[in-house]
């Protein structure tokens, strides 16, 4: 007969063929559960190194974008200050030659209006000439008693020039 069920007690053939079990349970873990567990840990490891890798390498590259973009960002600044400071002195230029062709002109104009004051000025004295020269006929005409001609005019304006001699020579 066999003998009933003790608890607490160990014996001997119990713990070898709980070993023997063990072992056996071990080994076809092993076969069945170990390797494909091995693997898929094995796999989820390479994923997670290339994913550091891949996380890396993207870390670089927008450093790297970061310093090119700053360069960049230089680069644009020098440009845009260079393209300022050309507008600059561009305005400058203008500005001086805008200026230097104002006076130009001024000087132009300030002679050509000399030019106009003194042509105004010779033909008023021409006109003042001949209305006095008609006024003087006129009142020698009237002194006289009659008309004179250029010729007459002309004598008349010796014999006074001569007479004028004259008085010079006596004073």
């Amino acid at each position: 007969m066999g003998s009933p069920l003790v608890i607490g007690q160990i014996t001997a053939g119990d713990s070898i063929v709980t070993l023997v079990s063990f072992l056996l349970l071990m080994l076809a873990l092993k076969k069945v559960a170990w390797k494909p567990l091995m693997a898929m840990m094995e796999k989820r490891e390479q994923l997670i190194a290339r994913n550091i890798d891949d996380a890396e390498a993207k870390k670089l590259d927008a450093e790297r974008l970061l310093k090119e973009q700053q360069q960049q960002l230089e680069d644009t600044r020098n440009n845009s200050s260079a393209v300022i400071e050309k507008a600059r002195d561009s305005a400058d230029k203008m500005e001086r030659e805008q200026l230097a062709t104002a006076k130009v002109e001024i000087a132009r104009l300030k002679e050509e209006a000399r030019k106009a004051i003194e042509l105004e000025r010779k033909q008023a004295l021409l006109s003042a000439q001949n209305d006095i020269s008609r006024l003087s006929l006129d009142i020698a005409e009237k002194l006289i008693g009659k008309e004179l001609s250029n010729e007459g005019h002309a004598e008349l304006i010796e014999e006074y020039i001569e007479r004028l001699a004259n008085s010079n020579e006596v004073k």
